[in-house]
């Protein structure tokens, strides 16, 4: 992680002859007009700084610094002497910049000299237009030709940005067209934008999200406010070059809470349901992954030890994509002892690096010792409020029917992907998201819909 400092303001020859001292004239230390209250400049042309000041009170020249600020002001009348459009450029608007990892989030920051006006700016910009206003971070692969930038602005600026690519020549190709690491052409990245202070902005966001995969990237920061001649508004930090980062892939490592207990739902004041899957990792399991990945929801499996070798992949596949992996004793025993429930808790981190933090007793048969044993462990007993008996493979029909018509506010629904012939809950998966997202249900995580998040840890 770099970050870079903050560019100091200009300060003139004469300034050090209107101090009391030798550490004021070096600082640039000046006093302002007292009384006199600045509004902050606006991003654009006129985000020039006030540079009228009054000079110190009772503060002499001594002899000796008298000749040093005679030898400072006849070196500037050699040197200062500007061109003709030197007066009209405006200040610096980008002051300093970082790019930083957090868990399962790249983090992008930016500093300006003045408030930058996100509705003002274009999320998908032709930055060689001189009238373009946009603010971008732009990143390629080292030693690659061409860019993908990540540019603010647009509808829901705090809430997405924009995509596009590049060209080695800076022409733009597309939202996601040769883009480093894109997996497609989508247009937007899902982000969240805040601003800390009027002149910081500070955007989050997945970025397998906007076709970023774990490698090293030069990357910079490139802005503009518009304007006839393009020279005179557009800029990048740094000035020339890039910076260098490395995205390292995370992996899930455990979740936040640490909350131990029984739970059989969540919260019945949202319409948000948790989809279930006992018995696995199965042959099947890659099924029900590509159901869940294709209409994008969370799913979370509740695991046999015993069944987990060789399928090492599988849960990794889980996590990847999003979901939760729980603990479901090594040998599918009812009312398990200690032995048991460590065993498979043991089993999910050996494989994956994932502490489980969830545990479900086979048959939701549990007593005080059930309990206890998963809490010692810092697992969270969980079982369910709908279960549709899909074990006994009623047919794809009745476990749809079963699972819509039960399904409420806080559901924590039951369903099999191991322990048999899984094909017909596998068939009436697709239907049950559908219909239950056509009623406004959204879906997630058992840990999510209890209000805690996975914890995200980058490796490698």
């Amino acid at each position: 992680m770099r970050v870079f400092g903050e560019r100091s303001d200009h300060r003139g020859p004469h300034d050090c002859c209107k101090h009391g001292s030798a550490q004021s004239a070096a600082q640039g230390n000046f006093i302002a007009r007292r009384g006199t209250r600045r509004k902050p400049p606006i991003w654009g042309p006129g985000a020039i700084i006030d540079t009228s000041w009054k000079r110190s009170r009772g503060s002499a020249i001594r002899p000796a610094r008298r000749i040093l600020c005679t030898l400072a002001l006849a070196a500037a009348a050699l040197v200062s002497v500007p061109g003709p459009a030197a007066a009209a450029q405006p200040g610096r608007q980008l002051l300093r910049a970082n790019l930083s990892q957090a868990g399962r989030e790249l983090i992008f920051t930016v500093r300006t000299r003045a408030p930058v006006p996100l509705g003002k700016l274009e999320p998908r910009p032709d930055a060689r237009r001189a009238g373009s206003r946009y603010l971008c971070l732009a990143l390629s692969r080292e030693g690659g030709g061409g860019e993908r930038r990540l540019c603010l602005g647009g509808p829901k600026a705090h809430r997405r940005v924009g995509l596009e690519a590049v060209n080695g020549d800076g022409k733009p190709v597309g939202p996601g067209a040769g883009a480093p690491g894109a997996a497609g052409g989508a247009a937007w990245a899902r982000a969240t934008v805040k601003r800390p202070n009027p002149r910081k902005l500070v955007v989050a966001l997945v970025p397998a999200d906007a076709g970023l995969t774990p490698r090293h990237y030069a990357w910079r920061v490139l802005a503009s406010h518009g304007c006839e001649l393009r020279p005179r508004c557009a800029e990048s930090l740094p000035n020339s070059g890039s910076f260098a980062f490395r995205l390292r892939p995370v992996r899930a490592a455990g979740c936040t809470g640490g909350a131990t207990g029984l739970v059989t739902n969540g919260p019945r004041d949202r319409k948000v349901v948790a989809l279930t899957f006992d018995d696995g990792p199965s042959d099947y399991t890659p099924g029900f992954l590509d159901v869940l990945r294709d209409k994008g929801v969370p799913g979370t499996f509740f695991e046999i030890g015993q069944e987990m070798p060789g399928r090492e992949a599988t849960m990794r596949r889980v996590l990847a994509e999003g979901g939760e992996l729980g603990d479901h004793t090594e040998n599918h025993v009812e009312l398990p002892d200690y032995g048991q429930i460590a065993g498979g808790a043991e089993r999910i981190a050996a494989y994956t690096h994932f502490r489980p933090c969830l545990f479900r007793p086979p048959g939701g048969a549990l007593d005080a010792a059930v309990l206890a044993g998963a809490g010692s462990l810092g697992m969270r007993t969980v079982t369910w409020d709908v279960d549709p008996t899909d074990w006994a493979n009623p047919g794809s029909a009745a476990v749809y029917s079963r699972v819509v018509g039960a399904a409420q506010p806080g559901s924590i629904i039951l369903m099999h992907d191991g322990g048999g012939n899984r094909n017909g809950t596998l068939a009436a998966l697709p239907a049950i998201i559908n219909t239950l997202r056509a009623r406004g249900y959204r879906f997630a995580t058992v840990s999510a819909l209890l209000g805690d998040k996975l914890i995200y840890k980058p490796y490698g």
